[in-house]
């Protein structure tokens, strides 16, 4: 009989203990860890693609991170622009319906609104997170608008808008508030020449010269002994007519006007050559006219009102103009005279860019009324009265219709500035006679918006990519048209003070209220508040459908991530169960097998 071995099968039972172990051993640490294996190294063929789905999650997680963030900033501006939208409709509305009660202040119950609603959009304007700012383009570090304070009252010794204001509205309303418009009259006129030195107009040499007024004959010397200069001859040529016969225009013009429309005008020399002195024509004789005209004071000035037109139905009278330089308009009459009730137009530029008609009706007997005049004996007189009802007219609405369009333009002037053109300012003192506007400097004026200023988009000022190929701008400014036009309304609602004994004041104050409900209103292609909310409103739906579509892919890049590395605790479980199993029988076996000898086998 063979030997019995027994030291082979025991080898093997051991090995295969052994082995049992180590598998019972990783089961137990898949069952602790969840994972399959430890190691990327372990994971074979799958390692490559766990690797590259791992960073697709890590770029993922970048980019709803951004977005997380970027949400909370366009909620944030959103929920700024909703209220400066509300504010600027209620003050809309306010424009519409509110009422000319003064309070001691010298402003309306509306306009005291309208105060604390500009403090708030400037509050708003300068909102911010973490100390970045969401209204400066990409300035983001400083508040974008300067206090409400400073905008309308300046400080150190810079101009606010308040200030700005006053000026344009002396340059509009002009020295004698006729809103820069000359007027001439029937009467007989002369206009002299220009004199090259008119401080000094004689010589050693006597020259004298006469002026025949209906049969007044005054004379005058303008050597070095006598009026030597224009204006001591106006001021002599005044005194002995006893009326306001001279004046000079432009600073080296005399002009002469007949103080009735029924007188001439006649230049005589004494001294050979004396008129000539004082820019006058010998042998001059100018009669009146039966023409009234209305001329702007200056060519090509921005300021005060602007000869747009004229329309007439009155009888045997021609309408001539706007021409020449600087435009006029001439309404001639004749002996066939207007009837009564019919009427002249003349339409007016306004420096905010409106337009005022403004109406005069004729009347054959008086008393009349304001816009109206009344129908003379004869061309003249008619003409004389159409002009003084004209001057009337326009006084009244110089301080009507055009200061309040002279506020307004005063806005533009304030706070419309880009790259290229600073706040202009009215090229003064004095500004009531200035013919210009000049740059504004940050050392003379304060500059309401400090934050970037660019010709580029203001969406285009902050931007962020939420995608591979999406990149959402989100970027806002505050001097955007829509926002700047809310904040120039608010403005000048806010700056203007009424005397309530003022007859012109509530027309003035109604003017004010018509402009700020129609620029509240943002019309035709004007830039809306509602228009920066949907541009960025946009851009929060594209980050919520980006962001949508990043937790899909998260998901399910996480479910293969998943497949690949994470154990079945079930089926690990069961596994488990089965391999303890074996193993107490092979450790049953073994132990057998460890007692066996030659005579337990015999």
């Amino acid at each position: 009989m063979p030997p019995v071995n027994v030291l082979s099968p025991t080898l093997g039972l051991n090995k295969s203990i052994a082995d049992t172990r180590k598998t019972l051993d990783d089961l137990l640490l898949q069952l602790a860890t969840n994972k399959k294996v430890q190691t990327y190294g372990d994971l074979g063929l799958q390692r490559s693609q766990v690797l590259s789905t791992r960073a697709e999650l890590t770029q993922i997680k970048g980019f709803t991170d951004t977005i997380s963030v970027l949400d909370i900033r366009l909620d944030v501006m959103l929920q700024s622009l909703d209220r400066i939208r509300e504010l600027a409709s209620e003050s809309k509305s306010g424009a519409l319906e509110a009422g000319f009660d003064v309070l001691s202040t010298g402003k309306t119950a509306f306009q005291t609104e309208v105060a604390a609603r500009f403090d708030e959009t400037v509050a708003l304007l300068n909102t911010e997170i973490d100390g970045r700012h969401f209204f400066g383009g990409r300035e983001v570090e400083g508040n974008p608008v300067v206090n409400p304070a400073e905008i309308l009252n300046g400080s150190g010794g810079r101009a606010g808008f308040n200030q700005i204001s006053a000026e344009r509205r002396q340059a509009d309303l002009g020295a004698d508030g006729r809103g820069r418009l000359a007027l001439d009259g029937p009467e007989a006129s002369i206009l002299g020449g220009v004199v090259l030195s008119p401080g000094d107009i004689g010589g050693l040499a006597t020259a004298e010269f006469t002026i025949d007024i209906g049969g007044n004959i005054q004379t005058f010397n303008v050597s070095d002994g006598g009026f030597d200069s224009l204006t001591a001859l106006e001021t002599a040529i005044d005194g002995a007519f006893g009326s306001d016969v001279a004046s000079i225009v432009g600073g080296n013009q005399l002009q002469l006007t007949a103080p009735n429309i029924t007188d001439s005008i006649t230049i005589t020399d004494v001294d050979t050559g004396a008129a000539a002195l004082a820019g006058l024509t010998t042998g001059t004789v100018a009669n009146p006219t039966g023409t009234a005209t209305i001329s702007e004071d200056v060519d090509g000035s921005p300021f005060g009102f602007k000869l747009n037109g004229a329309t007439s139905t009155l009888s045997g009278t021609a309408v001539n103009g706007p021409s020449g330089t600087p435009p006029s308009i001439d309404v001639s009459f004749s002996a066939t005279l207007p009837q009564d009730g019919e009427t002249i137009q003349l339409t007016f530029d306004l420096p905010d860019g409106t337009t005022h008609d403004m109406m005069l009706t004729a009347r054959t007997s008086g008393p009349v009324n304001a816009g109206e005049f009344l129908v003379g004996a004869d061309e003249n007189e008619t003409a004389a009265n159409f002009q003084s009802a004209l001057d009337s007219e326009i006084q009244t609405e110089a301080q009507r219709s055009l200061s309040a369009a002279s506020l307004f333009a005063a806005t533009d002037n304030f706070f419309d500035f880009d790259e290229a053109t600073p706040p202009q300012r009215v090229d003064g003192p004095p500004f009531d006679t200035a013919t210009a506007l000049i740059n504004a400097t940050t050392a003379n004026t304060v500059f309401w918006y400090t934050g970037e200023v660019s010709s580029t988009g203001a969406r285009q000022s902050a931007a962020a990519k939420v995608d591979d190929a999406i990149s959402v701008s989100y970027g806002a400014r505050a001097n955007e048209d829509a926002l700047r036009e809310v904040m120039k309304t608010f403005a000048a609602v806010t700056s203007e003070v009424f005397d309530p004994n003022d007859p012109n004041a509530g027309d003035r104050y109604h003017e004010m209220r018509l402009r700020a409900g129609t620029n509240l209103a943002f019309q035709g292609t004007v830039q809306a508040v509602e228009d920066i909310i949907t541009e960025l409103t946009v851009s929060k739906t594209v980050m919520g459908q980006t962001n949508e579509r990043h937790e899909a892919s998260d998901s399910l890049m996480r479910n293969v991530i998943s497949e690949a590395e994470d154990a079945d605790i079930f089926e690990v479980s069961a596994q488990i169960l089965a391999l303890n199993t074996r193993l107490e029988a092979s450790l049953q076996v073994s132990v057998s097998l460890s007692g066996l000898s030659i005579l337990n086998f015999l």
